[in-house]
């Protein structure tokens, strides 16, 4: 069949992305072309019927190639892909580097998708904010959402909010396990054992989310919903409010989108 998909680099998050795509019908394996340093990562794409290539700008024989490199390899690897044409889309998962940096390293013509999933990727669950770069068609941001719709959900930012999504759904796992250690801790404070802790703290972070998964009512509405006038619930939120809780996720997210921003000026 006709190579509609070439992939640089084939660790964790490119593997998760494949595995999705292969397993929803979006490619099948002997549509997509490999290239990694590691034989071994790319053994079990090759049993599945993945093509191998050999070397990098092999790669450059599909119009799409997706970059799943470390963005401090981006230079090299850049090195290796050779200059792109205006019918090359690139498409990136590195944090920090921008559309036209990236382009510019590939000779300056290759349009550019910039995508920010998440780790929630590894189980079919990833946010994925997706963002047109330099050059990009509107029918290659419904190619990448069609990639990445089959490992979890998209949503189409503009590029300078990217470091912004990417503080709130690509660090925002990292929020969500200091909060489940906190509550650990907590509980172990009000004097439950530390392996029922752990176990109440996962079930009870678990059913939250699939209820703001299943349930159309707004956050706001589901905190009214379980927050009884004069009841435990709303005596800990009222705590959890004064004691900084909100602002000090937002100032988490804020810092985390300033560092988004600083990594990208630095790799200008």
């Amino acid at each position: 069949m006709a190579l509609k998909l070439s992939v640089l680099g084939t660790g964790h998050m490119a593997s998760a992305i494949l595995d999705g795509v292969f397993e929803h019908g979006i490619l099948s394996p002997d549509e997509v072309r490999l290239f990694d340093h590691s034989p071994e990562r790319l053994r079990r794409f090759a049993e599945m019927g993945c093509g191998i290539a050999d070397s990098a700008r092999a790669l450059a024989e599909s119009s799409r190639i997706l970059c799943a490199v470390r963005p401090q390899e981006f230079p090299a690897a850049a090195e290796l892909l050779g200059e792109l044409s205006p019918d090359h889309l690139l498409i990136s998962v590195m944090a920090g580097i921008d559309s036209a940096t990236i382009s510019r390293h590939l000779g300056g013509s290759c349009r550019v998708v910039r995508t920010m999933p998440n780790t929630g990727a590894l189980i079919g669950c990833s946010m994925t904010a997706v963002s047109a770069g330099h050059g990009a068609l509107d029918s290659d941001i419904e190619f990448v959402d069609t990639l990445f719709d089959a490992i979890g959900r998209t949503v189409d930012v503009d590029e300078g909010m990217l470091s912004a999504a990417t503080a709130v759904s690509g660090s925002g796992p990292g929020w969500v396990y200091l909060l489940a250690s906190s509550m650990i801790a907590a509980a172990a404070e009000v004097g439950i054992d530390g392996a029922d802790a752990d176990t109440m703290v996962r079930q009870t972070i678990l059913a939250a989310a699939r209820t703001l998964d299943s349930d159309d009512a707004g956050v706001e509405d589901l905190l009214a919903g379980i927050a009884s006038k004069g009841g435990t619930t709303e005596a800990g939120l009222a705590a959890m409010r004064d004691a900084g809780f909100v602002e000090s996720v937002r100032a988490g997210i804020v810092a985390a989108r300033d560092r988004g921003d600083a990594l990208g000026r630095s790799d200008q």
